[in-house]
């Protein structure tokens, strides 16, 4: 029997990468293919070390970190505001590895769910973006992706 859980991930994964891909910016897409990747990775893993939620899940772990660094930089660099909300439920992700690793006592279906639910908020961020997106596209004409990082820009004399 599939998890009910696992179904509303595949359907939402589905529908935001092609979304993003389709309508969004380039932020969007590259979000998404993070998250391609991040799915990707954990999937290789489940068959070489399957989590057995007893102990760190090395594959999902280095997943959420591929996570955290993609939408770490994109919340650096692009003008959007999602990256930095993908970025914060990518920490969550972490804390739940932190706190396996610490040997915290927690229940292993408490562990699948600390590190599993924030991706579902990162997939909602991203279609979101591509709202945001498709609203300043209409109000302005265009929407600049990518910030313009200058030192004169703040007023410096160097």
């Amino acid at each position: 029997m599939t998890n009910p859980l696992q179904i509303a991930f595949f359907l939402l994964l589905a529908l935001a990468v092609p979304v993003a891909v389709w309508k969004g910016g380039t932020p969007e897409r590259f979000g998404a293919a993070a998250i391609l990747f991040m799915w990707g990775l954990q999937s290789v893993g489940d068959r070489i070390l399957p989590s057995g939620w007893t102990s760190v899940d090395t594959f999902s772990f280095l997943s959420d970190v591929t996570g955290f660094l993609a939408f770490g930089y994109l919340a650096l660099e692009a003008r959007r505001i999602w990256p930095l909300w993908a970025t914060s439920l990518q920490i969550l992700s972490l804390s739940a590895h932190f706190a396996r690793w610490a040997d915290i006592t927690i229940h292993p279906m408490v562990y699948a769910v600390m590190r599993g639910a924030p991706t579902f908020g990162a997939l909602i961020a991203i279609l979101l973006g591509v709202l945001f997106h498709l609203r300043r596209l209409r109000r302005d004409g265009s929407d600049p992706a990518w910030q313009i990082w200058c030192r004169f820009a703040a007023g410096s004399n160097r």
